[in-house]
């Protein structure tokens, strides 16, 4: 059902009063759920000069990220140098590397922040610029003014001993929380 004009609203209410206030009656004659003609009862009743207008649905108070800045750049710099690592992996690594213990779905979510574009490496659509990476590296050893990078490990394939020993002290910290 469409959303009623103020008029309507207006006129159903009317029709609500002159027939003895019966709210079965009120919406079974209007095609409207109960639950809504209280809302407009109530609505009514705090303010009854002005008409009866739908609230906007949006929340109020945006969630603001829980990391910082430097932790996404961590992110990224795992992803720049494992780009198939899903986000336990990337978790795990992040508590690895910050001691921080955060979330899959908290990942998800920086994940899913990186995704329109990168703030190290600005790649798009969540691909990694290697290319645009290594600049970034460069310029930061360098001295050159550019994003800052996180302060990573420079091997290219992950350590067997070390991704045991992270998804240790992972399972510990789990365990604990």
């Amino acid at each position: 059902m469409p959303q009623p004009t103020p008029r309507q609203q207006r006129q159903w209410m009317a029709w609500y009063f002159a027939h003895g206030q019966d709210i079965t009656a009120t919406c079974h004659q209007f095609g409207m759920s109960r639950s809504t003609l209280y809302r407009w009862l109530g609505r009514s009743a705090a303010q009854p000069q002005k008409p009866i207008r739908a609230r906007a649905r949006r929340s109020q108070t945006t969630r603001r990220p829980a990391w910082s800045l430097d932790e996404l750049r961590i992110v990224c710099g795992l992803l720049g140098q494992y780009p198939t690592w899903g986000r336990r992996r990337v978790a795990d690594a992040l508590f690895a590397q910050t001691g921080t213990l955060w979330s899959e779905a908290t990942v998800g979510r920086m994940l899913a922040r990186m995704q329109p574009r990168c703030p190290v490496c600005q790649g798009h659509a969540g691909r990694h610029d290697e290319g645009g990476y290594a600049l970034a590296r460069d310029q930061d050893q360098l001295g050159v003014p550019g994003p800052a990078l996180p302060r990573t490990r420079t091997a290219t394939a992950p350590d067997p001993e070390v991704a045991a020993l992270i998804r240790e002290a992972t399972a510990l910290a789990r365990r604990k929380a």
